[in-house]
């Protein structure tokens, strides 16, 4: 089997230094809070320690998951190929064949969508990490994928030289 040709790549990560001030303050504003409660009430070391402990356990699974998180996406002239990795550990395809559409649109991702991530239902979802552009899929059983991208002119670029291969 012959490897198709790889015409457009693209990998997001969670950078926004906005979401990480979110999470920090999430986590730091309750647990100066708690070992404030805790020093006040006289809590023995010991158990402020275990306390302590297990709420750092139970973060740190969220931070490596904020940490290792990407969205890719490659289009080939057959296929669109997308994961959100650590979600999804291979990339999930869609021929261009099973399309009834394939375009480029600014999203709304709070109204539309519920915010940011692996979002929607199972017949509207989207795939997203930053932003409110993306490529949008709708397929011949009804069913829409939008994945947010970074790079809409080059998507667009790419779309619309297969479309003129096609002809």
């Amino acid at each position: 089997m012959e490897e198709e040709k790889i015409l457009f790549y693209e990998r997001q990560r969670l950078r926004q230094w906005w979401l990480w001030l979110i999470v920090i303050l999430a986590i730091s504003v309750p647990l100066v809070i708690d070992v404030a409660k805790m020093v006040k009430n006289g809590v023995p070391q010991q158990l402020m320690l275990s306390s302590l402990l297990s709420y750092v356990a139970c973060i740190i699974p969220v931070l490596i998951l904020l940490c290792i998180i990407k969205l890719e996406t490659e289009i080939t002239e057959k296929c669109v190929y997308v994961r959100m990795f650590p979600l999804h550990i291979s990339f999930r395809s869609y021929a261009f064949s099973e399309m009834e559409a394939c375009f480029v649109r600014k999203y709304h991702p709070v109204r539309e969508y519920g915010g940011w991530g692996l979002k929607g239902t199972f017949n509207n979802r989207a795939l997203n990490i930053s932003g409110n552009q993306g490529l949008q899929i709708v397929f011949k059983n009804g069913k829409k994928l939008l994945i947010g991208t970074r790079k809409p002119q080059e998507i667009m670029e790419i779309l619309k030289s297969l479309q003129s291969n096609k002809k």
